[in-house]
């Protein structure tokens, strides 16, 4: 593929000489669930989910998640699954990423083998999600294709999408958006030297969209 000099690789820049070859995938995210309790619920899904897999660190801001990817996405994916609760209005918003040239070697766990930790627990967990995305292909000239193959990806596997302003809506049960989310890093890794997919999950909003 034919790249583009995105710009981001000079010496006068915060991040100059770092980057890495490694084979890591990451995620930043923060959970909101709209309740007196969410305390208890952000807590409770953290006991329930494992970690094992992945380099994790929490702020008053958010979490980040590091690793390889099938790991970081099972590891989030079972975060939010183990925080639903029937009629709480709850969102997640973050964003999957790699290849970024201020990225380092370190806070990272990639010796990890096998079945992700949290798959068995909930793939039979299902409810119903609403999603907005963004994706950035960085370092392409060609990036706006990169935008629809995903796009037509989300088509052909059911996902109902729809162009928003700056975003694209898809919806769709819980499993099968993660899955989509998941494969879009996947296509990504093999297409560009650095993306970013930003995203918002909703469950039982109270919005009447009729």
């Amino acid at each position: 593929m034919e790249t583009a000099n995105c710009g981001c690789c000079r010496d006068d820049l915060p991040w100059e000489g770092r980057g890495t070859n490694l084979d890591i995938s990451g995620c930043r995210f923060s959970l909101y669930p709209m309740t007196d309790n969410f305390v208890s619920v952000i807590l409770g899904a953290l006991e329930k989910t494992d970690t094992s897999a992945v380099w994790s660190q929490s702020d008053a801001l958010s979490t980040v998640y590091r690793g390889k990817l099938p790991y970081v996405a099972d590891a989030v994916r079972a975060l939010f699954i183990n925080a639903w609760q029937p009629e709480v209005h709850m969102a997640l918003e973050g964003q999957f990423s790699k290849g970024c040239p201020g990225d380092t070697d370190g806070d990272s766990l990639l010796d990890r083998e096998g079945e992700a930790p949290n798959r068995a627990k909930i793939q039979d967990r299902h409810f119903p999600v609403l999603c907005k995305l963004a994706l950035y292909p960085m370092g392409t000239g060609d990036y706006i294709d990169e935008i629809a193959k995903v796009w037509r990806m989300a088509e052909a596997e059911g996902l109902n999408p729809k162009t928003i302003h700056y975003a694209t809506r898809i919806e769709g049960d819980v499993q099968k958006v993660f899955d989509y989310l998941e494969e879009v890093c996947r296509l990504m890794e093999q297409s560009v030297p650095h993306y970013i997919l930003h995203f918002t999950l909703s469950v039982n909003s109270p919005t009447n969209e009729g």
